[in-house]
């Protein structure tokens, strides 16, 4: 994808998107078809014990030092240089680190396993299945990295399609895996070793097709110099993705140590319906950072400003929309895909949709400008202040609200930090955003509200699964793509974007 003029509009910015949505949407599309069969072949309880080994993979994928999330930037700045030999150095010491870490987390684990099943309210039947599933972890964390790191190296070059088809390939293979291999009762690690299995492909594969932007010559890793470069990069988004830990999976780690065990599969249901919908609009990021570091590379931070206007003048709206109307339906879709039996579920995912909707629409091309023009310590700032503003409300509200305390308090903590966000960009580069226009407060309550009636006009029929949830989410995709027609036209014309609140 080749920059365009700054400011104008990118070329196959628009299908790069559409790719990268279908590349991140296979494996969570995988994952919701699979849940409901995995909690009627495994029972609530050892889905809950999976729930669990899945939060410490989630947790320690965040805490790799920062370096998978700095891999995109620095892959697309040396690939709008073409320097592949950079590129190649940047790869094997990205594996290299990768493989160090999950060699320390095996080690610890076999130490550790006995003491972590006895921490956690595990049932004493499925403690052995248990240290079995922490024992795994280590290679689970080495490959899952190790994917990350043929993504990025895919999304910075902007393969889109080949990155498209090596995500759909690999969750395909792994459903269809899972579902004839994993029998009802103790099949966890057999569960763990199709999921190695499905991490070890897209490595394979990524790096396969991006094969053409490599060159390995001698020293295989990168120099001093960028190396310090890199550190400190990584650094500051290891500081941001430590939030991400304090604003997320703790709330699973709370749970477990509080209550049974099968809460944490409750709650891992709700979350996991959040934060697929919240990806939805997140798909857009690679194709945006790849752009706005190529425009950095090539016209400076001012450049990248005016890029950042035209594009966040377009973001703003439909993000906001999407987030009211997913928000209010979410509750009612989690019931029509689990049943009503967890409601509980749809309750978890509609408090933390709620605030990852404004954190996505207020964040989320900011995010891209600032990494791309290396400075990521703005984000690290405002993740840990909304860190501070979750932490300190998390006790006082769990004490009133229960298990719903502990979410709420995330979804008013990374709300806060997203306005404080917002502030710290205008103090930067003076960046703003357009007035909403007038009609999209009508437009996008009529979009809500008749997202809410056709989802309760599904759960009235007692239908429940993956094939109802598709049904009740038809009219949710219909009336937020003809919110987006209504509101979308004229709207993010290139010109200074006028004061307003955020």
């Amino acid at each position: 994808m080749e920059p365009g003029p700054a400011g104008g509009r990118p070329r196959g910015l628009s299908s790069g998107m559409g790719y990268s949505g279908l590349a991140q949407a296979a494996p969570l599309v995988a994952n919701l078809c699979l849940t409901p069969y995995l909690i009627h072949r495994l029972g609530l309880d050892r889905f809950g014990v999976w729930s669990l080994i899945l939060v410490f993979l989630a947790t320690l994928t965040v805490l790799d030092g920062g370096i998978g999330a700095s891999l995109a930037r620095f892959h697309a700045y040396h690939g709008a240089h073409g320097d592949r030999e950079s590129t190649g150095r940047l790869v094997t010491g990205s594996l290299a680190a990768f493989l160090v870490l999950g060699l320390i987390v095996t080690g610890l684990s076999l130490l550790l396993a006995p003491v972590v099943t006895s921490a956690v309210d595990v049932p004493g039947r499925l403690e052995g299945e248990a240290e079995q599933l922490l024992v795994l972890l280590g290679p689970l964390l080495t490959l899952a990295l190790a994917s990350n790191s043929a993504i990025a190296l895919l999304q910075a070059h902007a393969r889109f399609r080949s990155l498209a088809a090596v995500s759909v390939g690999a969750s395909v293979a792994y459903a269809v895996s899972v579902v004839v291999l994993v029998r009802e009762g103790g099949d966890l690690p057999m569960l763990a070793l199709l999921t190695l299995g499905r991490y070890l492909l897209v490595t394979v594969a990524g790096l396969c097709v991006g094969a053409g932007f490599l060159r390995f010559r001698r020293p295989l890793l990168p120099p001093r110099a960028e190396r310090r470069d890199f550190g400190a990069y990584a650094v500051r988004m290891q500081l941001s993705g430590f939030t991400v830990f304090l604003n997320g999976e703790i709330d699973a780690l709370v749970i477990a140590a509080m209550l049974p065990v099968r809460y944490v599969g409750i709650y891992a249901a709700g979350y996991q319906a959040a934060t697929g919908l919240r990806s939805l609009p997140l798909y857009g990021f690679p194709p945006i950072l790849t752009r706005m570091t190529q425009v950095f590379a090539h016209g400076g931070p001012a450049a990248t400003a005016r890029e950042f206007h035209v594009l966040e003048a377009r973001w703003l709206p439909a993000v906001l929309t999407y987030g009211v109307v997913t928000t209010a339906s979410v509750g009612l879709a989690v019931q029509v895909w689990l049943g009503r039996d967890l409601a509980l579920s749809g309750a978890v995912a509609a408090v933390l949709l709620a605030g990852y909707s404004v954190q996505v629409a207020l964040t989320g091309i900011r995010t891209c400008f600032v990494r791309a023009i290396g400075l990521p310590g703005h984000e690290t700032r405002y993740s840990w202040f909304s860190t501070g503003v979750n932490l300190a409300l998390t006790v006082p509200l769990t004490l009133l609200f229960g298990v719903m305390g502990v979410v709420l308090a995330t979804a008013v903590g990374i709300t806060a930090g997203s306005v404080y966000f917002v502030v710290l960009c205008r103090r930067l580069a003076g960046l703003r955003d357009r007035r909403l226009p007038g009609r999209w407060w009508p437009v996008t309550l009529a979009a809500a509200v008749t997202a809410c009636l056709g989802n309760l006009l599904v759960l009235g029929l007692g239908w429940h699964g993956v094939l109802p949830l598709a049904l009740a989410g038809a009219p949710v995709l219909a009336v937020i793509g003809l919110a987006w027609a209504l509101l979308l036209p004229g709207i993010g014309e290139p010109g200074a974007p006028r004061e307003g609140a955020p």
